[in-house]
């Protein structure tokens, strides 16, 4: 609480406490946000990979790597699969809405390896799964861009671990392992980190992403900051 109490030294009218709940309320409203793009995304790649690879797509083994894999026999495992009635359809829709944002992000990656005994094959996502597949489930991007809807990708979720995580995001979001140019650790404002949902939005849908942005809670939740806004690091950022 020490940072929430430091904020609101100027403002004896508000305790750390309030400011707390007021930044969860900023969470929850992302929160929302973000789990609308979930779902549009996973819905939106499932239907390409089911078109180019059937049904049961996530068992081929010939196309995912190892850690693909492991997600999906968790994911199997979750929502006890082995329990539902032999129906491909009914077992696709389970563990399609039983696999977390991380796997749809690792999907879009560069993809890893795939171990047989002594062999190790690697899976080259660009050529099985973006170009045969997934590429159609973003149509507002070139068909090149896998890299760039990755990482926009990324950086939602990033912000969703942050927010499950119940950690601040009113004071940024830090982005591991990303250096600038001058070798500092990258931190989006929260603005910035929001601002990705959209985009990631606009990639599937526009019409979506124009629905998200009208409905979302997020700018509400800024405005009803209980402190002056320039006693709040990066608050000018998050009006923006």
């Amino acid at each position: 609480m020490q940072r929430y109490d430091l904020a609101c030294r100027h403002n004896p009218e508000v305790d750390g406490v309030e400011l707390y709940v007021w930044a969860r309320s900023v969470a929850l409203a992302l929160f929302d946000d973000i789990g609308h793009v979930e779902i549009a995304m996973r819905s939106a790649m499932a239907k390409e990979m089911a078109r180019t690879y059937g049904l049961t797509w996530y068992e081929q083994d010939a196309i995912l790597d190892d850690g693909t894999l492991e997600l999906i026999d968790e994911a199997k495992r979750r929502s006890r699969v082995r329990d539902l009635p032999n129906d491909s359809a009914l077992i696709h829709g389970k563990v399609v809405a039983s696999l977390m944002l991380g796997f749809w992000v690792k999907l879009l990656g560069r993809g890893m390896y795939r171990e047989h005994g002594d062999q190790r094959n690697r899976r080259i996502h660009d050529t099985l799964i973006w170009k045969a597949a997934a590429h159609r489930a973003f149509p507002n991007v070139d068909e090149l861009a896998r890299q760039r809807v990755e990482g926009v990708a990324r950086y939602v979720q990033t912000l969703r671990n942050r927010i499950a995580h119940h950690e601040h995001v009113v004071w940024g979001v830090p982005i591991a392992g990303e250096k600038d140019v001058r070798g500092n650790s990258v931190r989006l404002s929260l603005g910035a980190a929001h601002e990705n949902v959209f985009v990631l939005a606009s990639f599937i849908d526009r019409g979506f992403a124009s629905w998200l942005r009208e409905n979302s809670a997020v700018q509400s939740r800024i405005d009803a900051c209980p402190i002056y806004a320039g006693e709040l690091m990066l608050i000018d950022e998050m009006r923006a």
